[in-house]
């Protein structure tokens, strides 16, 4: 695929995927997880994210992606409101008051190449969405612990695949990586796969994630990035070959790898 090419893969995440990630706080409980399930079945990423008042003790509000690409809304009175069509992957950041999303081209359809999306943070409260970008192929939304920043990926902005960071509001655009490198620089830090996770250390300065692999059927690689107070980056490197990085209680990092017919369970103290 050619560098400046993006594809949605969210349709193609199973729902194990969507329930390891960030994305499900809390699951529905009794008749709407019954109800959600019947609507959406496979492929729905639904989550509960605003506690119940006492008013309304036995409802949540509750974001979900159906398997049509809508995000859609459910209020803490059980009615269901359409947030967007065609839409990557949300994120829902750590208070869980927020969702980050990726507005699609009104014309998109899966499988297709995406050059020109846009960052939306929806109000789970409010139900409100606000554009934070436009113009560009941003994508990928994580938000960072503090919960003040999205972190994303976007190519066309600089033309090299890139890391950027922008405050929910759209203000304070910053370029983390790959600023005046290209491609085949060795300073040149590759985006995490599409459809992967960022995993954010217990100091919420170093992430680490998968790389996509440049050979069909092989692992991409384990990467680290240490971030400094402003999110500049002050290291970036490869642990090796690999998937699916986590960190653990004690600080280090578990991730799997394929060797021969074998896969096998590395740790890693990271620095």
């Amino acid at each position: 695929m050619h560098p400046t090419d993006v594809r949605c893969r969210s349709p193609r995440r199973n729902l194990a995927m969507w329930m390891a990630s960030s994305l499900l706080l809390a699951a529905c409980g009794g008749a709407e997880a019954e109800a959600l399930a019947d609507a959406e079945s496979p492929g729905v990423a639904s989550q509960s994210l605003v506690e119940p008042s006492s008013e309304s003790a036995d409802r949540r509000i509750i974001v979900y992606q159906t398997t049509s690409l809508q995000l859609i809304r459910m209020d803490n009175q059980g009615d269901s409101h359409l947030v967007a069509e065609r839409t990557g992957a949300p994120e829902v950041s750590l208070d869980g008051s927020r969702v980050a999303y990726v507005k699609l081209p009104d014309g998109y359809r899966e499988g297709d190449v995406v050059r020109s999306s846009e960052l939306y943070v929806l109000n789970a409260n409010s139900g409100r969405s606000v554009r934070v970008t436009q113009g560009f192929d941003d994508s990928e939304p994580v938000w960072t612990p503090d919960g003040r920043n999205v972190l994303f990926q976007s190519t066309r902005r600089s033309g090299v695949p890139s890391l950027w960071l922008v405050k929910e509001n759209g203000k304070d655009l910053k370029q983390l990586t790959n600023a005046g490198t290209s491609q085949f620089s060795s300073a040149y830090i590759p985006n995490p796969a599409l459809g992967g996770t960022v995993e954010w250390d217990a100091d919420r300065r170093i992430i680490v994630y998968t790389t996509t692999s440049l050979r069909p059927g092989e692992d991409g690689e384990v990467r680290v990035i240490t971030f400094d107070r402003n999110y500049d980056v002050a290291t970036a490197y490869s642990l090796g070959t690999g998937f699916g990085p986590v960190w653990t209680e004690r600080g280090t990092v578990v991730y799997s790898r394929n060797e021969g017919e074998r896969v096998v369970s590395v740790e890693v103290r990271v620095k």
